[in-house]
C-alpha cells in the first residue's frame, strides 16, 4: 500500500490564519511608516526652505513675501538657490481639496502681521512661544496628513489622520505679500 503524504485541511487553515494575523499586524505598521516618512521629508524641506530664505536675505536684503501659486518659489529658483519648487508630500492629491487649488502643492512662507487669535495661541503654545522668541518672523508651513486647513500645528501623538499643518519658523523680513509679482515668473 502506497502512503501519500499531504497536508490536512486543518493544517492548511492554521497556516492561512497565521498568515492573516501577520498581515493584519504588518499593514498598519507600513502605513504609519509612510506617514512618518512624509512628516520627516516635510520637516527637512522646510529646513532647506529656511536656509534658502537666509541666502536670499543676504543677497537681496529682504524676502519676496507670500504668494499662492508656483511663483512662491520663483525668486529663489531664478537666483539658483533651488532648482525647482519644494513640493509638499501631503499635497500629492490636492485636486481632491478645492481650497488648495491655487497653492500648487508647495510649501508656503508667510509673514503674520497680526497677533495670533486667542484660540490659535491656545492650540499652538510651544510654536507661538518659539515664534515670539525668534522676533515674530515668517512661518513656513505645509499641510499635514489630515489636510484639514486648520491653523493648528500637527502633533504626531494625535494619530495618523489628525488635523493640523506642519509649521516651522522662518526668518525675519519685511516682504510684502503679493509684492514684486513682475519678478516672480520663473526663468
Amino acid at each position: 500500500m502506497i502512503k501519500k503524504s499531504a497536508f490536512t485541511l486543518i493544517e492548511l487553515l492554521i497556516v492561512v490564519a497565521i498568515i492573516g494575523i501577520l498581515a493584519a499586524i504588518a499593514v498598519p505598521n507600513f502605513m504609519v511608516a509612510r506617514v512618518r516618512a512624509k512628516v520627516a521629508r516635510s520637516l527637512e524641506e522646510q529646513r532647506v526652505y529656511r536656509h534658502v530664505q537666509q541666502m536670499y536675505m543676504l543677497d537681496v536684503g529682504d524676502l519676496p513675501g507670500h504668494y499662492d501659486g508656483k511663483e512662491e518659489h520663483c525668486p529663489y529658483i531664478n537666483l539658483g538657490y533651488i532648482s525647482s519648487p519644494l513640493r509638499d508630500p501631503f499635497m500629492e492629491h490636492k485636486e481632491d481639496h478645492p481650497g488648495f487649488k491655487y497653492q500648487e502643492g508647495m510649501y508656503h512662507s508667510t509673514h503674520i502681521t497680526t497677533e495670533w487669535s486667542v484660540d490659535v495661541k491656545a492650540l499652538n503654545v510651544p510654536l507661538y512661544d518659539q515664534w515670539v522668541g525668534a522676533g515674530k518672523p515668517y512661518v513656513i508651513y505645509g499641510e499635514g496628513p489630515g489636510i484639514c486647513g486648520a491653523w493648528v500645528a500637527y502633533d504626531t501623538s494625535n494619530g495618523l489622520q489628525s488635523c493640523g499643518i506642519i509649521i516651522g519658523i522662518g526668518i525675519r523680513g519685511k516682504g510684502i505679500p503679493d509684492s514684486g509679482l513682475a519678478g516672480r515668473s520663473c526663468n
